[in-house]
């Protein structure tokens, strides 16, 4: 199943339980954000590729900026209007390549965080991201990545991965490796009418690493001038 399909049919209807509680999960972001100097000075404009529901858009619009928050699934987009109320947000549903292909916007900031990174389909894939980006940032501006490391091999028992549980849901990944991508079994126990239900859903993501990623930013004008891993992601901020 495509990244699309997964979340049109799985992931997109527990994806902000999953993610728990929206406030606290965007004040770090928020944080994240202004401790790295990520302000409306170049340009007022940000665009947040992969929005979801809405963490990094939220953020970056009670920094002052004005922002397109592009992604592909209605539902998480609903949720983003409704977290985002009166702050300066466009929701775009769009995929996140061809959003940036065909706007005219001129952007200050570019975010792609969350793992939308590894969800491309290709390696090619993120390289036109990449070169995209370039393009719709004005001079100074910067590209924000974060994405999960996956090169390394998990073995056995350590592929079941407990996501969140409470009394009525149970979520679990299992992830099977291949040599560029890993696919990520979405395991979901529900309970309906006092009965637990499973349901299941898979889809790939690449098997991206720092090297590789800082590489590419630094072969299409880009200048990495921060670098850190939060919980077990990799957090690259890079300047035009």
């Amino acid at each position: 199943m495509g990244v699309k399909e997964h979340y049109e049919n799985h992931l997109g209807n527990i994806y902000s339980w999953m993610a728990g509680d929206f406030n606290t999960a965007q004040t770090v972001q928020e944080t994240f954000f202004s401790t790295n100097g990520i302000l409306p000075n170049t340009s007022k404009v940000a665009i947040d590729l992969g929005a979801g529901h809405g963490l990094q858009s939220i953020s970056l619009a009670k920094l002052g900026f004005e922002v397109y928050a592009v992604d592909f699934n209605h539902q998480l987009l609903e949720e983003l209007k409704q977290n985002a109320q009166a702050l300066s947000v466009r929701v775009v549903a769009d995929d996140v390549l061809n959003f940036l292909e065909h706007t005219s916007q001129l952007a200050g900031v570019i975010v792609c965080m969350g793992d939308t990174l590894t969800h491309l389909e290709s390696h090619e894939q993120v390289v036109s991201l990449i070169q995209l980006a370039e393009k719709k940032l004005v001079r100074g501006g910067k590209l924000i990545l974060s994405f999960r490391d996956l090169t390394r091999k998990l073995a056995g028992e350590q592929r079941f991965i407990p996501v969140r549980s409470d009394d009525n849901r149970i979520l679990t990944c299992f992830l099977e490796y291949f040599p560029d991508r890993v696919m990520v079994h979405d395991i979901l126990h529900e309970k309906i009418d006092g009965s637990w239900c499973q349901r299941v859903s898979a889809y790939a993501k690449l098997r991206l690493d720092e090297s590789m990623v800082t590489s590419l930013l630094e072969q299409n004008k880009f200048r990495i001038i921060s670098s850190q891993t939060i919980n077990r992601m990799i957090y690259l901020i890079a300047e035009k």
